[in-house]
């Protein structure tokens, strides 16, 4: 018995301890503000733009307050209050009633998909965490999408204008790309310039920036083609752009400089127009302008002809051809298309994130040891080049150097992590078409459209044995690794300009958007009677978003993006 009372004794001051314990959490709570529950229709998950019921305790009255969900803010549609019961501690079952706020708001579009946590900021502190998961959007579905104007200025200009949207002017949207904060980059190709000597020329191209519903050139307009800071650089020829996500710009660019050479064997100075295909690397922050690869200290001597070539090996003493493409996969690799010098074909070629490049698929025709100069005909160095491209434009699947690319149009990684190409038509016999490209086998396969020698029955629509691809101008990859392409019109067939999805699971072709009929574009539309520009870049942002970039809109000219969301 003596024994027992020892442990009751003992037990006491523990009992003392837990009550202690349970006053002080309670005396916290009351004092402290914090999440006390969030309601969506589905408990603990909701889609970016969904609706979400916050139930707050304050323990400060008139208290300033922030909400952010994953790192971005919620507005607060309506604010109210409600009594709550909610247990007095984790230790124990026992409740209390409280008085709650609630705060009814939308999932910001901004918000970070996946699993994330909801905190508030009350006078400047920030409370706990509570966890919380942020869904992935739908994907866009034929017949349920709105199409609409996201930026339209007055007229076309030779000259951009910065400013607001509906001061600031745009010439013609080559090309664009966005950062993960949402922030467009586009390249502006200007308007056509008459010159009497030469007929119509474009200007020098600008690099703009579009956020917060302003326009901004980052650079461009220089007069120095090799410039290493963005606002001397000049850009007479801008092939391919990539934006990464922390918005650092990858240029594919054409130089033609006239330089002056001594042939080898010769003393006579000439003067000769080299064409330089590089592949910059731009930091948006500090302007500064790197060559990622692509040499302008070299050329080669061949048949009477100076030209540069297809070389791998480590970035500064690779070379280039014309690019049509550029993709960035997950662990920083840079896939492009290549078309070397002539046209018809290309290859696909990869920079590694530690700088070597190498070719991936598809192969040139004359490889073999060529001699490069220096630009006054010294210092000869025999690489192993070439320049011809698939020359006969023909096609085929295969592995590695055994596929056969033709008539590139664009690059896009999948979510599947598989490269997709877009492949125009590069003789009577070849019909335009999708290729997939598997990163691990490098298998390079046909799965969308018919390649070669297939009779005209243009389906734009339809299963993938069945559509006839013509005139794809862009295209872009949604998360789940469909592709969203965008078609010019065609001359001899009833079918307007417009954009597709391709579902590459169910391998089926669907309409999103596009109407062959007399449309008002500069507001909203249904996407099954809206009509679309000459498309110049299509972009999905992985916010349940599509962006369209035209090099005209015939109509409308002064439409140059638009978006097509999901209608709600």
């Amino acid at each position: 018995m003596n024994h027992i009372k020892y442990y009751l004794l003992l037990i006491l001051p523990v009992c003392f301890s837990c009550k202690k314990t349970f006053d002080k959490e309670l005396d916290t709570r009351e004092k402290e503000s914090g999440i006390v529950m969030a309601t969506t229709a589905t408990p603990g998950i909701a889609m970016r733009g969904e609706p979400l019921t916050l139930y707050v305790k304050f323990g400060k009255p008139d208290a300033s307050l922030k909400i952010f969900v994953g790192n971005a803010e919620a507005t607060v549609l309506t604010h109210g209050q409600t009594q709550l019961e909610v247990p007095i501690s984790k230790y124990t079952d026992d409740k209390e009633t409280i008085v709650a706020d609630t705060f009814r708001m939308l999932v910001p579009d901004s918000s970070q998909i996946g699993e994330t946590s909801i905190y508030i900021i009350v006078n400047g502190i920030r409370s706990a965490p509570f966890k919380f998961t942020v869904k992935k959007p739908d994907i866009l579905y034929p017949g349920d999408v709105t199409v609409s104007p996201l930026l339209m200025t007055p007229h076309a200009e030779l000259e951009p204008i910065d400013g607001p949207v509906g001061t600031a002017t745009v010439g013609a949207v080559h090309d664009m790309g966005m950062d993960k904060e949402g922030a467009i980059y586009f390249i502006d190709n200007g308007a056509f310039d008459f010159n009497p000597d030469h007929g119509y020329n474009r200007r020098n191209m600008t690099i703009r920036k579009f956020a917060g519903n302003r326009i901004v050139t980052l650079g461009g307009g220089g007069n120095n083609e090799f410039a290493t800071q963005l606002g001397d650089l000049k850009l007479n020829s801008i092939d391919a752009m990539k934006i990464s996500e922390d918005g650092t710009i990858y240029l594919a660019v054409t130089n033609a400089p006239l330089t002056r050479i001594t042939l080898p064997g010769s003393t006579d100075v000439l003067e000769y127009e080299l064409r330089f295909h590089r592949i910059l690397k731009i930091n948006p922050r500090t302007s500064e302008v790197k060559t990622l690869v692509g040499r302008n200290d070299k050329y080669c001597l061949d048949n009477g002809m100076i030209y540069e070539a297809i070389v791998d090996g480590p970035a500064d003493k690779a070379m280039i051809g014309a690019v049509a493409g550029m993709e960035l996969d997950k662990a920083g690799n840079l896939y492009f298309l290549d078309g070397g010098r002539a046209g018809g074909g290309a290859v696909l070629r990869k920079i590694s994130a530690d700088g070597i490049v190498t070719t991936e698929a598809g192969t040139v025709d004359d490889l073999a040891d060529y001699v490069f100069y220096n630009n006054d005909g010294t210092n000869p160095e025999t690489m192993k080049a070439g320049t011809m491209v698939n020359y006969g434009s023909n096609t085929a699947d295969g592995f590695g150097p055994k596929a056969r690319i033709a008539s590139p149009r664009g690059i896009v990684l999948g979510g599947n992590g598989k490269i997709y190409l877009a492949q125009g038509a590069g003789s009577a016999e070849m019909k335009e078409c999708v290729r997939e490209f598997n990163p691990l086998t490098k298998e390079v396969t046909t799965i969308i459209g018919k390649a070669v020698n297939a009779p005209d029955n243009f389906l734009y629509s339809g299963t993938f044995k069945e559509v006839d691809m013509r005139t794809i101008t862009s295209f872009d990859a949604d998360f789940d690794g469909n592709i969203l392409i965008g078609y010019d019109e065609q001359i001899y067939v009833e079918e307007p300009r417009g954009i597709y999805k391709i579902d590459v699971n169910k391998e089926m072709v669907y309409k999103i958007a596009g109407y062959k009929g007399m449309s008002d574009a500069t507001k909203p539309q249904p996407g099954q009677t809206a009509i679309v520009g000459a498309v110049s870049r299509i972009l999905f942002d992985q916010f349940g978003k599509l962006y369209v970039g035209y090099t005209r809109y015939d109509s409308f000219d002064q439409i140059h993006l638009s978006t097509i969301s999901i209608t709600r």
